[in-house]
């Protein structure tokens, strides 16, 4: 080996795809942690200081997510024409500010603004979407294991539940907003710096593979470009079964984790356990997860994707209907960890799904139209969960819909077959 070898390969260290996943991978533990999970929390809170109702909270709710669905096409156009590092410097600061602004809200109409046009907008902008496209176009072979760390982070963002009911008990909801949305912006800056869009301005291929033919040891062949000519499009991702099909079916699993995610906290409380037990548990979700995000999507680098996520679904099955029918706390905590796993599983797995059968060329932009399909369950499943409690002062019907719908998203799964690769020439390298 020549000495330049040598030096080159201690240059260059660690591949830098990995340090976009541990980065991703704190983004998601704030996003999820925080604005999702989290979030449920505030609902207690505000709903004993203005007398809102459980289904006039979940209703703001799922419009936030009606507008990151119907932002999904443009966000990811917008990710794969101008990267997502500045797409991330504009909506890190913007969500952190809408927690501050938070803080303010005397009316209904008041939250509705600042929840939506700043804090889910600055979500949209700065977290998941330019996240993923970074670690789909940065791994190829290792996509589901990349994908499996960066996506763990939403398990430990289960820490920031329990956190956040803290600060909410100990200082009052207003006080923990303005502290929030300082943490957002002092995290969230510094990881959006770390993004990369693709690997070959920067001398790599996908997986520490370099442009220059090397397999990352720094031992040179021919240059190579990589070559996106028969990855699809977004118009002709569209135009296949294979995209409606997943994205139906992660459509009616959203229903459920939207329904089940907001309503955590409260749900606890109902079972009898304190607020900040209740945040606890709700954060404990997350930290269970991991198992399932990390686990599960490296399985599906070696099994069948397709495969792991019906098995996830039907684990997940299970879990929601034993969930709806416990009567206290006890008795749904091992059920809270089969949910917990398989719901882990199947927020990943997609992911890696849609770069394996559609390439890396519009990876973002087909990300986004499957946002706005997605959105239909996000948007219901909340309302669902909030109407059914507010009329029968029980989750359990709700829930137990819910475990009719991850067996819709079940068959989805089964009948999904891989696209066939668009027909063009292949350009030369």
């Amino acid at each position: 080996m020549r000495a330049s070898d040598g030096a080159q390969r201690k240059r260059r260290g660690i591949f830098y795809g990995w340090w976009i996943v541990i980065a991703g991978g704190l983004g998601m533990s704030i996003t999820a942690g925080i604005n999702f999970h989290g979030f449920s929390n505030f609902i207690i809170p505000l709903t004993s200081e203005f007398s809102w109702n459980r289904t006039t909270i979940s209703g703001v709710f799922s419009l936030a997510r009606m507008e990151s669905g119907l932002l999904g096409p443009l966000e990811g156009w917008l990710v794969d024409r101008v990267g997502p590092r500045r797409l991330m410097l504009v909506g890190v600061p913007l969500m952190g500010i809408g927690y501050m602004l938070m803080s303010r809200v005397d009316s209904l109409a008041a939250f509705f603004f600042v929840y939506i046009f700043a804090i889910t907008l600055g979500n949209s902008l700065g977290m998941s979407t330019p996240m993923a496209a970074s670690v789909a176009n940065w791994f190829n072979r290792k996509r589901g294991l990349a994908f499996g760390i960066m996506w763990s982070g939403v398990g430990l963002g289960g820490i920031f539940v329990p956190a956040v009911g803290w600060l909410i008990a100990i200082y009052d909801w207003r006080i923990a907003s303005i502290i929030i949305g300082v943490f957002i912006i002092v995290m969230g800056v510094p990881i959006a710096a770390l993004m990369r869009h693709r690997p070959e301005p920067y001398g790599y291929m996908p997986d520490g593979v370099e442009s220059d033919g090397s397999d990352g040891t720094g031992v040179s062949s021919r240059r190579r470009q990589p070559d996106l000519s028969q990855d699809f499009t977004a118009r002709e991702a569209l135009m296949t079964s294979s995209f409606w099909y997943l994205t139906l079916s992660i459509a009616a699993r959203s229903l459920v984790s939207g329904g089940v995610g907001l309503h955590l906290v409260p749900y606890f409380v109902d079972l009898g356990a304190s607020d900040v037990f209740a945040a606890t548990l709700a954060g404990a979700v997350g930290v269970l997860s991991i198992p399932g995000r990390f686990g599960l999507s490296a399985v599906s680098d070696y099994i069948n994707r397709r495969y792991v996520m019906a098995a996830s679904l039907f684990l997940m099955t299970i879990a929601i209907v034993f969930m709806a029918r416990a009567t206290s706390v006890t008795q749904v905590i091992p059920f809270l960890v089969l949910y917990a796993a398989s719901q882990g599983g199947i927020s990943v797995i997609p992911q890696s799904l849609i770069a394996e059968y559609f390439g890396r060329r519009a990876y973002a932009t087909i990300q986004g139209f499957r946002s706005t399909i997605q959105m239909v369950g996000i948007i219901i499943g909340p309302l669902i969960s909030g109407y059914v409690f507010d009329t029968t002062g029980s989750y359990e019907w709700a829930f137990l819909g819910f475990g009719a719908a991850t067996l819709v998203s079940l068959g989805l799964v089964l009948m999904m077959r891989a696209p066939v690769r668009p027909k063009r020439a292949q350009r030369r390298a």
